[in-house]
This record gives C-alpha cells, sequence and structure tokens, in this order.
C-alpha cells in the first residue's frame, strides 16, 4: 500500500488561507500525486474552506493540517486541528452572503467528511477523489 503522510503549522492568520494551498500543491508534488483540473480544484477549495473556518473561530495561535495520500486507493484526507471545540454545521445563506458556504462546499466536492472534539480542540477533516 503506497501512503504518504505529513503535516504542518500554520498562524491564525487569514494568510495562512492561501500558505495552505501552496503547502499541499508542495506535498502532492513531492509524492507524486497526480491530479487533474476537477481534483486540484476540490483540494484548493477543500483546504482553503477548512483552514479558512479554523483561523476565523479557534483560540489558539496555530492551526495544524495533516495530509494522507493513499495512492493506491485514490483518496487525499485533509485534516484541520485547531484549538477551539466548537463544531462546524452548515448555514443557511442568502444570495448576497459574503460568508457560510464553506462546508455546503466541503460536502458537495468531498467523498466523505466530519468533525469531532479531540483533547486539544477539533480535527475538521475531509476526503477528496484523486484521478485514475
Amino acid at each position: 500500500m503506497r501512503v504518504c503522510s505529513s503535516s504542518f503549522f500554520l498562524a491564525r492568520d487569514p494568510v495562512s488561507v492561501p500558505i495552505s494551498r501552496r503547502r499541499l500543491g508542495r506535498l502532492i508534488k513531492q509524492w507524486g500525486v497526480r491530479t487533474d483540473n476537477d481534483s486540484r480544484l476540490a483540494l484548493d477549495t477543500v483546504i482553503s474552506e477548512l483552514v479558512t473556518n479554523a483561523v476565523r473561530h479557534t483560540t489558539g495561535a496555530t492551526v495544524t493540517v495533516g495530509v494522507h495520500a493513499n495512492l493506491d486507493l485514490r483518496r487525499l484526507i485533509i485534516e484541520v486541528h485547531d484549538g477551539s471545540q466548537a463544531l462546524p454545521c452548515q448555514q443557511a445563506s442568502g444570495p448576497d452572503a459574503e460568508a457560510g458556504r464553506g462546508m455546503f462546499l466541503v460536502e458537495c466536492l468531498a467523498l466523505a467528511h466530519g468533525a469531532e472534539r479531540t483533547a486539544r480542540g477539533k480535527k475538521v477533516w475531509a476526503e477528496v477523489a484523486l484521478p485514475e
């Protein structure tokens, strides 16, 4: 079984969102993971939404991102750990709202997703399909 795994820390700052996308892109390239336009869009959107939520809602100074790829099953899991115990939930947002659609997007783009409390806060994760 070909499995790759890594994690990295980010500051609790909005600038961490594009940094998370770049770090994910470097890991994928380093591991030799093949992506197409659809999977790349899904991965970028999912990590952006999960990190954005963590940055906005945690009380800690840092956020931890875990990335786990199972190349045989063509799956990649993104986990975001933060210091808040509050679990994310989908919000109803109006057509002009500038926020509130993040978890809906994650649900649409991920094969599976979830959130659970941990001893230090919570972990929010999503599993994304990789191309054949």
